[in-house]
């Protein structure tokens, strides 16, 4: 086994389960077939499933005791794809990408009980709240500045990201000439 120093990859898909599972696996193989010491991400994400996102978010933390992960937004990080990247130990973004924070949302069906509604409340409620918790446990944004984030539902700018230390610099995506690059491909 080859040990080298960086393994790129690149995401570009929504979150759900599946595709967590599929990274997950993309990734622990990464890993045995060319021991790292950074897996560097190339991602961009429009979100997608909260729980999902806290399984991918909890893995590359604890990748963290072996190598050092990074993450450069190429594109967009969106909803829960925010916590994902900020799990990463370096954060990077392209100049033209952007970042959207928006509250969690939850497709219930049509008839439903006062107990279900509540239930429902409480966990869009609990979801929002881990949410802002990991974002502000590691970036420079509030609870409150990230609930507020919630119902703006707008795009942030680089320099919105930069400031808030979503990212740690501003700079174009590349890859040196020798390196290992894998694409992370869903079908």
């Amino acid at each position: 086994m080859k040990n080298i120093k960086t393994v790129f990859i690149h995401f570009f898909d929504e979150i759900n389960s599946d595709k967590v599972n599929k990274f997950i696996k993309f990734t622990t193989q990464a890993i045995e077939n060319h021991n790292p010491k950074e897996l560097y991400y190339f991602i961009s994400s429009n979100g997608g499933d909260v729980d999902s996102g806290f399984v991918l978010y909890n893995f590359l933390i604890s990748l963290k005791s072996k190598l050092t992960v990074t993450m450069h937004n190429i594109g967009s990080i969106d909803s829960i794809a925010n916590v994902i990247f900020v799990s990463a130990d370096k954060r990077f973004s392209a100049p033209s990408a952007s970042f959207l924070f928006h509250g969690v949302t939850l497709d219930i069906n049509s008839s439903c009980t006062a107990t279900m509604l509540k239930e429902n409340l409480s966990r869009l409620e609990g979801m929002e709240n881990r949410i802002a918790h990991a974002l502000s446990e590691h970036t420079k944004l509030t609870e409150k500045e990230i609930s507020s984030l919630f119902r703006q539902g707008e795009d942030k700018n680089v320099f919105f990201a930069l400031e808030k230390e979503i990212i740690h610099e501003i700079k174009v995506p590349t890859i040196p000439a020798d390196s290992i690059y894998l694409a992370m491909t869903f079908t």
